[in-house]
């Protein structure tokens, strides 16, 4: 691992990712669901903003699709499939953790509680830190 990486990381799906671009402190530097048809124009912005030369891919639904589709417009970069398991559980924890819970809400415990919109991109940022956290 170089100092100061950066990386992007995609939970991969059939309709939408999850995204996040992530440097090697684990500071977010992006954080978005984008529809999975977007996937190439998200990554084209990221690359105009920031150096990067690795993509963390989730190895759940649809990548192996997004997979080969990345490796033909982004030759460049090289292509990291990650393991997803318990992935979206620590991300809705992780979601609760930026949004905590207000009111009557906080005393629904956190197994029972689900996030009112999408999610993904925490997944994303903690396929990431997995990858940081291995590469040491």
């Amino acid at each position: 691992m170089t100092k100061d990486e950066i990386i992007i990381a995609i939970d991969p799906g059939v309709k939408k990712c999850g995204y996040a671009v992530v440097d090697s402190n684990l500071s977010v530097l992006q954080r978005e669901v984008t529809v999975t048809q977007k996937i190439v124009e998200s990554i084209k912005e990221s690359l105009r903003i920031y150096k990067i030369e690795k993509i963390v891919l989730g190895n759940g639904t649809n990548h192996k699709k997004i997979e080969e589709k990345l490796k033909k417009y982004f030759p460049q970069i090289k292509i990291i499939l990650i393991e997803e398991d318990f992935s979206t559980l620590e991300a809705r924890k992780k979601y609760f953790e930026v949004h905590p819970p207000r009111g009557i809400f906080k005393l629904i415990p956190l197994s029972l509680r689900v996030p009112p919109g999408y999610y993904d991109d925490f997944v994303a940022v903690l396929l990431a830190e997995k990858y940081f956290r291995n590469s040491c």
